[in-house]
């Protein structure tokens, strides 16, 4: 099993991997847990959180969030993505003021516990209930992270030192809270608006976010993650995978797919410091990671393969999303977006860059870079207004703010905009 480096500026340069920390941290969680129990018999037990809090500080976090998600919610349905939570917290209050004050927006960054946990409990709206449809979640693996580290009264720079630093030998990799002082920094806010491309100290969003490794020991890492039993067992366990789009399924916090009964595993990273991707193909044995500031050309990487498509995922993998397309009956009201909100807007400085660009907010839908500038329809229903999927159903909160100072804001996936005039202006 190899894994080749591609179009890399430098292979021994330390850089942050983003949300490839997603999947260390699902690895490190469950090899810690097979060392106490029969991952086979917890991964899809609904009671499995509840059995573990033993102590009033994991039982109080716990039950944060199954009052947000109104139901129980299995190891499983966190890592796959499918407990319904959103990809970030709302924008806070807090947050405002800074902005207010003209600070740089730095949503990635919340080193204070007792903010953390007033987050947790105030500003995150679920989009679903538990088993409803899949939405790729910061918070899914934040509360994992978060909740062993309270039950077992460790953090989670042990596990990773553990099961990825010293047990796959890596010499330039660390696990950290805070930027390292040598890492790959460059700023990507005139291209993405995602809170993922700030440069800032993750602090609570380390449990997603917080790997830094280079790319000859990233190399080396996937070369062996992929010969481990945890990792082809249960990561990858096609049996169990649910649909994350109509050609991706989700293993636990890997992406897999399959080209003519080719098994592709892989995953993305989009870091201050770029886009990393690696992709594997169980036909060839061969795999490779390139690592770019341009996140569609990463991509390109599945070329190499000579795949220009994917299958479409199994049925038994679309079960749960079909079940929830037939039976979802939530009400969608006839509401505009209220006047005072629509009108041109601005991104909020990210690492103090200013974005000239316009976007809108108009009665019914709004417009933002996704990375491309596009145009999403909004809904309302259960109290907020939402983007329309493709499906004709509700997925991210869009959020309207109105400040002290009498300013209006619009936020979507933890990415802010300013409203800077109105439409006809």
């Amino acid at each position: 099993m190899s894994m080749q480096i591609v179009n890399c500026y430098d292979t021994n340069k330390l850089f942050c991997t983003g949300s490839f920390t997603k999947l260390l941290t699902t690895y490190c969680a469950l090899s810690f847990l097979s060392e106490k129990f029969d991952l086979k018999n917890i991964l899809d037990d609904d009671n499995f959180f509840n059995s573990i809090c033993t102590n009033q500080s994991s039982k109080d976090f716990l039950t944060i969030f199954q009052n947000k998600i109104k139901n129980k919610f299995s190891l499983r349905d966190i890592c796959t993505f499918y407990a319904g939570l959103p990809y970030t917290f709302d924008v806070s209050e807090k947050e405002i003021e800074n902005i207010e004050l003209n600070h740089p927006f730095k949503h990635h960054c919340i080193p204070d516990e007792k903010i953390f946990l007033d987050m947790c409990e105030k500003n995150i709206t679920p989009i679903y209930t538990n088993r409803c449809k899949f939405h790729y979640s910061e918070l899914s693996i934040i509360f994992l992270g978060y909740l062993l580290e309270k039950v077992y009264d460790f953090k989670i720079e042990a596990l990773y030192q553990k099961y990825v630093i010293d047990k796959f030998q890596l010499t330039n990799s660390v696990f950290s809270r805070v930027r390292p002082i040598n890492v790959y920094c460059q700023n990507l806010s005139y291209k993405y608006d995602y809170p993922s491309v700030t440069i800032l100290d993750h602090g609570y969003f380390c449990y997603s976010n917080g790997f830094y490794t280079t790319m000859n020991d990233m190399k080396q890492l996937l070369e062996q993650l992929l010969n481990e039993p945890i990792f082809l067992q249960y990561m990858t366990d096609i049996k169990n995978a649910r649909a994350a789009s109509p050609t991706i399924m989700n293993g636990l916090t890997v992406e897999i797919r399959n080209v003519d009964g080719d098994i592709l595993f892989g995953y993305e990273g989009l870091s201050f410091s770029g886009c990393n991707l690696w992709c594997y193909s169980t036909k060839y044995k061969r795999g490779y990671i390139t690592f770019t500031n341009d996140e569609e050309e990463a991509y390109n990487v599945y070329d190499l393969f000579g795949y220009t498509r994917f299958d479409s995922v199994p049925k038994h993998t679309d079960a749960i999303y079909r079940h929830f397309i037939e039976t979802y009956h939530d009400t969608i009201e006839p509401k505009d977006i209220p006047p005072l909100y629509q009108g041109k807007y601005q991104r909020v400085n990210i690492n103090e860059s200013h974005l000239d660009t316009f976007f809108t907010v108009a009665n019914n839908f709004i417009t933002i870079r996704n990375p491309n500038e596009i145009q999403y329809d909004v809904i309302y229903t259960n109290g907020n207004y939402y983007v329309k999927g493709k499906d004709k159903i509700h997925t991210v909160k869009v959020g309207l703010i109105k400040s002290l100072t009498g300013n209006y804001y619009m936020y979507y996936d933890g990415t802010l905009y300013k409203k800077v005039s109105s439409l006809n202006q």
